[in-house]
């Protein structure tokens, strides 16, 4: 039977879960504050530092949505995370991946892109040649960000969001579904439609 990595879960986001269970590393189980999945729980959040003390070689993967709580984590366990890029995706050599990026099934990372810290780019999504993506930002399936396109930290890309090429995206900036950026975004807040407007200055990350 091959050997698999070991990693534990800080949260049950489900496609996380199971995009690590199609892979080279096996899940030990979950930290949480409730316990709410079939996985094995392994205790609350301060349980975590215990834990790593008697488990040392084990890797962190962050699965959980609020960003507050992720940038904290991050920067608790930076040393320890585990940065994961699917063998079912296309990434270029040239690309540069930061610490803790998530790079999920049959996507696309092109020439000279670069993806900052704990980013997660999930299924289907395409960034092209000299493309920069922020650190905490995610960017949800069946995306597509054109060339020399640079999109600033904390930002959520819906679902189905294209970007033209040579398009700047602001900070804190969230794309509803199927939206269309075709001009630089210099505001933080929610943008919808084609092309993408500003309709709030704030949002409810995923």
């Amino acid at each position: 039977m091959k050997y698999k990595k070991k990693v534990i879960l800080i949260g049950t986001e489900e496609d996380i879960i199971f995009e690590l269970d199609n892979s080279d590393y096996k899940i030990l189980g979950y930290f949480g504050n409730k316990k709410k999945h079939t996985l094995k729980y392994l205790g609350k959040f301060n349980d975590i530092d215990k834990y790593l003390k008697k488990n040392s070689q084990v890797k962190i993967c962050i699965a959980m949505g609020p960003l507050d709580i992720r940038k904290n984590l991050f920067k608790k366990y930076r040393n320890k995370l585990l940065t994961y890029i699917s063998k079912k995706s296309i990434v270029s050599r040239l690309a540069k991946i930061e610490q803790g990026a998530f790079i999920q099934n049959s996507c696309f990372i092109g020439n000279h892109v670069q993806i900052g810290v704990a980013c997660k780019i999930n299924v289907g999504a395409k960034i092209h040649h000299n493309s920069i993506i922020g650190s905490h930002t995610d960017i949800a399936p069946s995306s597509t960000i054109l060339g020399n396109v640079k999109i600033g930290s904390y930002c959520y890309l819906g679902a189905g969001t294209i970007v033209r090429e040579k398009v700047k995206i602001s900070n804190n900036v969230m794309t509803g579904i199927n939206s269309a950026v075709v001009k630089n975004l210099t505001k933080s807040g929610l943008y919808v439609g084609i092309p993408a407007k500003r309709i709030k200055d704030s949002y409810e990350r995923p």
